[in-house]
């Protein structure tokens, strides 16, 4: 046991290092950071320029500043009204409207393209060491279902590192452009939707990982990736049109077998809700990870 954990944490560690050699990385953390850092920056000046309209359509107090008048606009009952409508959840409206707003941008923005850039960065690791002969050489040391757990834990970390300094980009972003941004609650927030967003995530790195098994080509790896993520999300909205009573339910047990099924609890702040979500999508990571370990366990490498 204790030379299985060695084994899987000596290959996380070369991933990481193979991963920096290669500046994939990098590209990474520039995609998150900056992607965050824009998107925050866009919001702000959004909300700079349509504040003047809402103060006027929900007769609010006048203000100057970017965000002057959200707080007021966050406790309104049509504002109120409209999320709920929007998430289709009232007890989970009610809490994010608790949640300071670029905090809220920030984990709408970390829930939905982390698990793009998970595909981007992860679909394709196993597949192109096993093109170019490298994996042969470790393979020869260590099982392989030890090396693929060591990916997905190289993987997680790369995850959680890009995660964490996007959280630093958007909030510098906020400090610097929104008032009141002093307050430790809204890094706070931002931390734990990053934390939250990584446990999400980690659903997608097994399903990349396990994609990546089945193929030899990176190029047919990422793009059977990016199929199976737009196919998980078709899955899932089809369920919110289709399901119901009777026969119907089988809609509902459907989305507990995709990633996007349990997002929504990870939104909340109960740990009742979260612990489940977040046990859940790291058997998922297991299931879809292994599921593509059947294919490769039998290959011929």
């Amino acid at each position: 046991m204790k030379r299985t954990l060695r084994d899987i944490l000596l290959v996380a560690r070369h991933e990481l290092a193979d991963s920096i050699t290669s500046r994939r990385v990098a590209v990474v953390l520039i995609l998150y950071v900056a992607g965050a850092m824009l998107a925050c920056n866009g919001f702000i000046s959004a909300l700079n320029k349509i504040e003047v309209e809402l103060t006027e359509t929900l007769g609010l107090a006048t203000a100057n500043t970017a965000g002057a008048v959200t707080d007021a606009l966050w406790k309104s009952a049509a504002f109120r009204r409209m999320i709920t409508h929007l998430v289709g959840d009232k007890s989970v409206a009610l809490e994010l409207l608790s949640v300071p707003p670029i905090a809220l941008i920030y984990g709408w923005l970390a829930f939905t393209f982390t698990p793009i850039l998970v595909m981007l960065s992860s679909s394709t690791r196993i597949s192109e060491e096993v093109s170019s002969g490298s994996a042969r050489f470790i393979l020869v040391r260590i099982p392989r279902a030890t090396f693929c757990l060591g990916k997905f834990v190289g993987q997680a970390l790369e995850i959680i590192l890009a995660l964490t300094l996007s959280v630093a980009g958007a909030w510098c972003i906020a400090r610097f452009r929104l008032p009141g941004m002093d307050d430790a609650t809204v890094i706070r927030v931002m931390i734990l939707y990053a934390w939250k967003a990584w446990l999400y995530s980690l659903a997608y790195v097994g399903l990349a990982l396990g994609i990546s098994q089945t193929t030899r080509s990176s190029n047919l790896a990422m793009g059977l990736g990016f199929a199976a993520w737009a196919l998980t999300g078709i899955l899932a909205g089809l369920a919110n049109v289709y399901e119901g009573p009777g026969i119907q339910r089988i809609w509902q047990a459907l989305t507990m077998l995709v990633p996007i099924g349990h997002r929504l609890d990870l939104w909340r702040s109960d740990p009742a809700h979260v612990i489940p979500a977040a046990v859940f999508l790291l058997s998922l990571s297991m299931v879809y990870l292994f599921l593509g370990h059947i294919r490769f366990g039998r290959r011929d490498l």
